[in-house]
């Protein structure tokens, strides 16, 4: 028996195996970046919050202030008060809109990244088992060569 069929079946097998395990390190490496995704969802929906509250915090000191302010000083609570009070909350209603837009375009971009990250392991694990079953047939022609007699 020539020696490169001696070796065809533990090459096929070490082929095999490490198809495997490079086939199963990308769907260990996809499952990673969904965690890391889904924890970095996670902090963006408290940075959120945070941004929420610490506006919500802000806006209502500054409209106490305005209360305390105009009454102060005398001045009927209507009219211009008011309208300055009016366009206190249309700034509120304003930051919170982009706040809220933020957050949406973070999340946007997590999952626009996390799919290209899945994308590229996808890839790799395809061309992993390819490369695999090409060096496989490669090993079964170099014996059937052998076995003619055309290698050595």
């Amino acid at each position: 028996m020539p020696l490169p069929a001696f070796f065809a079946a533990p090459m096929a097998k070490w082929i095999m195996g490490s198809m495997a395990f490079s086939f199963m390190g990308s769907l260990s490496t996809i499952n990673n970046y969904k965690q890391i995704a889904k924890f970095n969802k996670q902090k963006n929906d408290i940075e959120l919050a945070y941004k929420r509250i610490s506006l919500n915090k802000k806006t209502a000191r500054l409209l106490s202030e305005q209360r305390a302010g105009f009454s102060a000083s005398g001045i009927a609570f209507t009219g211009s008060p008011l309208i300055v009070q009016n366009e206190t909350i249309t700034s509120y209603e304003n930051d919170l809109w982009w706040i809220e837009k933020g957050a949406v375009l973070k999340a946007t971009e997590i999952d626009i990244k996390l799919a290209g990250r899945i994308t590229n392991e996808l890839y790799s694990a395809g061309s992993s088992l390819i490369q695999g079953g090409m060096d496989i047939w490669s090993a079964n022609e170099r014996v059937k060569a052998a076995e003619k007699g055309i290698l050595s």
